[in-house]
């Protein structure tokens, strides 16, 4: 679902969303003038009976309505419309668009992270385990800032409860899951121009999925649960995998938790990760194009069983690569 706004090239935005959360002490005609619309229009929208019966935490709809704008000096840049997602299940990307004849610069930022504007628009990813609810996001370009919301809804996921043999218990010890992460986030450089172009190609030549994203995961029997984040290819070990875009390798080592890795990065922010290889072919720095070979599958590092695991990460974030094998943001 999308939201959008048509905007005037000589006019900046104050503040205009798709929703608003009713606050301590609002009043619908207060909200009314703060959009720039009337109270009647608010009412029609939301099917409100009686204007005077809000709920703090209630959400009033606003499209339709007429968001605040202000003349600023100077001019900013020639925006002419703007569209988000509006709701976004755990684990997915919201996407935020600007129309535009030339390239604009900017940021988002949303969720405690600033998000670079990249050809026209933001990608935001949703943590898997983020709570439902609504969110600010402040979108910051030259010459005005903006505040739209976005709703973040649940996802469908499984549980699962793993097994692994004593030897590999040990290597869930916190510190050492820390670490491994920040290297892996630290492969991708998030300044990197964009390489892609279309949707991505799976990785192996095989569509069997033991274990999707997002399930959430326990390897004691229950205690203590995360989540898997990315997909689980049940192939044997040894079966050729191959990068799913065009990118720049930044990493491809063997590490204590991942087994033989490889990090892709892609541009605009975007990396994925092969994990578990028995075998890797390419070396850090190396550019690689859609379908290059980048090593076998195996069963190496923290893993109950011959598979790969692919993943994607979107400044850092893991989120559902399935989406991008149709098409990308």
């Amino acid at each position: 679902m999308w939201a959008a706004f048509l905007l005037s090239p000589l006019l900046s935005f104050a503040w205009a969303q798709a929703t608003h959360t009713v606050q301590p002490g609002e009043t619908l005609f207060r909200i009314a003038q703060r959009y720039g619309t009337t109270v009647e229009a608010l009412q029609a929208l939301n099917g409100l009976q009686d204007p005077r019966r809000l709920r703090v935490g209630q959400v009033l709809r606003i499209e339709g309505a007429v968001p605040a704008l202000r003349r600023l000096e100077p001019a900013p840049p020639p925006l002419r419309a703007l569209t988000w997602s509006r709701e976004t299940p755990q684990g997915r990307l919201a996407v935020v668009r600007l129309e535009a004849p030339v390239e604009i610069s900017g940021w988002v930022r949303f969720l405690g992270r600033d998000h670079p504007i990249q050809h026209n628009r933001a990608l935001l990813p949703i943590p898997a385990m983020q709570p439902p609810g609504v969110y600010p996001a402040e979108l910051e370009l030259e010459g005005g800032r903006l505040r739209l919301e976005l709703r973040v809804v649940a996802g469908s996921f499984g549980r699962l409860v793993l097994w692994l043999p004593p030897e590999r218990r040990a290597l869930l010890l916190p510190e050492r899951l820390r670490a491994e992460r920040e290297r892996v986030i630290a492969a991708c450089d998030h300044s990197r121009p964009q390489l892609w172009q279309g949707p991505f190609r799976r990785p192996v030549s095989s569509n069997r999925i033991t274990d999707p994203f997002g399930t959430r995961r326990s390897y004691d029997q229950g205690r203590t649960f995360t989540y898997h984040e990315g997909l689980d290819y049940g192939v044997p070990e040894g079966t050729p995998v191959y990068a799913p875009a065009p990118g720049v390798v930044g990493l491809a080592e063997r590490l204590p938790v991942r087994g033989g890795a490889v990090v892709l990065d892609h541009g605009s922010g975007v990396c994925s990760g092969f994990w578990h290889l028995s075998r890797i072919v390419v070396t850090p720095g190396q550019r690689v194009r859609a379908g290059d070979l980048l090593g076998y599958s195996g069963n190496t590092g923290l893993s109950s069983g011959p598979h790969l695991h692919f993943e994607l990460r979107v400044g850092g974030v893991p989120t559902d690569p399935a989406p991008w094998f149709l098409s990308v943001p």
